[in-house]
């Protein structure tokens, strides 16, 4: 609930100021809508609760499920949840052209470290995700993208 509030005041705000906008609706606005018959919130975060995923450390709404970061066992956990039952959606692995070690390796061997972060990237309609790296190179902290297939640097 706390969350919703600043969007009711964002979302109030911009009809406000509607003639400046033309009165549309921005794309943000119109994907975060729930479609017809969806669990609110509390019942999904309730449902991942009495499944043993506790405490819940984050919460996301994407377009078609809930991404939730819940631990369970020890372990944190990120889950995929389902808008109209509160179900864990099968959320399989990326298939990765390269290991990430070999990637890391390659890295390594042409003068980058210490590496202190790695994380894909999403990737887009326009550009196929990519590894991003944070590394150190000399003396100097530098940020790369790497082709997941052939290891190869490609913006620097």
């Amino acid at each position: 609930m706390i969350t919703l509030v600043p969007l009711v005041v964002v979302s109030c705000s911009r009809g406000e100021n509607g003639s400046e906008t033309g009165g549309k609706r921005s794309e943000k606005e119109n994907a975060a809508k729930l479609p017809a018959g969806a669990m609110s919130l509390s019942a999904v975060l309730k449902t991942i609760e009495g499944a043993g995923y506790s405490p819940v450390t984050d919460v996301e709404f994407e377009k078609d499920h809930w991404q939730i970061k819940a631990f369970r066992d020890g372990q944190l956990l990120q889950l995929k949840v389902g808008l109209l039952a509160g179900e864990i959606l099968p959320n399989p692995a990326p298939k990765l052209e390269k290991p990430l070690s070999a990637i890391v390796k390659g890295l390594e061997n042409q003068g980058y470290g210490p590496i202190l972060e790695v994380e894909r990237d999403g990737g887009g309609p326009e550009a196929p995700s990519a590894w991003d790296v944070e590394a150190f190179k000399g003396s100097s902290e530098v940020k790369v993208s790497v082709e997941p297939a052939s290891g190869k640097i490609t913006t620097k």
